[in-house]
C-alpha cells in the first residue's frame, strides 16, 4: 500500500476515535468514573495513546515522514529569526483579542497548572503535527499545511452532543494557526512546540 493512502487511514482512524471519544466515551466514563486512583492514570494512558500513540504507530509503519512533523532535516538558525516575529504577532494579537472579549469563554476558572500547560502543548502539537505531516506531501508546504488546520480545527467541530465551547475553539484554534505559520517558516517541531507553550501561557494570563 502506498504510504499515503496509508497515513490517510491513520487520519481517518485518529478523527473517528475523537469523534468517538467526544460524543460517546468521555460522557460515559465521566458518569460511571469508579473513585480509584488508578481511574486518572486510565485517562492518562488513553490520552497519551491518542495523541502520541497514533503518530508514533505511523511513524514507524512509514505512513508519516518525520521531516514534515518537523523532527529531521532542521534549520536551527534560520528558522528562529522569523519564528519569534510570527509568535511576537500572534502574542500582540491574542492579546489584543482577548483584552477585547474578556467574556469570550463561560469556562470556570481553574488554577492553572505550568506541566499540564506544557503537556498539552506536547500532545497538541504531535497531533496537529501528525494531521500537517499526511497533507504535505499530497498538497505541497503551503497548502499541505493549510489542509492540517482545516483537519485540527474541523476536528473541534465534531462535538455533536452539545454546542461547542466558542473559548476551546477560539483557544485551541488560534495556537494552530499560529504554530502552522511558525512552521511554515521554521519547519521545526521544536520550535512549534516552545511557541505554542509560550502563547498558551500568555492567554492564561489573559484570561486570569
Amino acid at each position: 500500500m502506498d504510504y499515503r493512502w496509508e497515513a490517510g487511514l491513520w487520519v481517518a482512524l485518529s478523527l473517528s476515535l475523537y469523534a468517538l471519544g467526544i460524543n460517546y466515551l468521555a460522557p460515559l466514563w465521566a458518569a460511571k468514573k469508579p473513585q480509584r486512583p488508578w481511574a486518572e492514570g486510565l485517562e492518562e494512558v488513553a490520552l497519551g495513546i491518542y495523541f502520541l500513540g497514533i503518530p508514533a504507530f505511523a511513524l514507524l509503519r512509514g505512513a508519516i515522514l518525520p521531516r514534515f512533523m518537523g523532527f529531521t532535516h532542521l534549520d536551527w538558525l534560520g528558522g528562529i529569526g522569523p519564528s519569534v516575529q510570527v509568535a511576537l504577532f500572534f502574542a500582540l494579537l491574542f492579546s489584543v483579542i482577548m483584552l477585547l472579549c474578556h467574556q469570550v469563554g463561560s469556562e470556570a476558572r481553574t488554577n492553572h497548572s505550568v506541566l499540564l500547560s506544557f503537556k498539552q502543548a506536547i500532545y497538541f502539537q504531535t497531533h496537529w503535527a501528525f494531521y500537517r505531516a499526511f497533507a504535505i506531501p499530497l498538497l505541497g508546504l503551503a497548502s499541505g499545511t493549510l489542509a492540517g488546520l482545516v483537519l485540527s480545527i474541523g476536528e473541534l467541530f465534531l462535538l455533536l452532543r452539545e454546542k461547542p465551547n466558542p473559548f476551546t475553539i477560539f483557544h485551541l484554534g488560534s495556537l494552530a494557526v499560529a504554530t502552522g505559520v511558525i512552521f511554515l517558516y521554521s519547519r521545526n517541531f521544536l520550535y512549534c512546540l516552545a511557541f505554542h507553550w509560550l502563547l498558551q501561557e500568555l492567554m492564561a494570563r489573559i484570561k486570569r
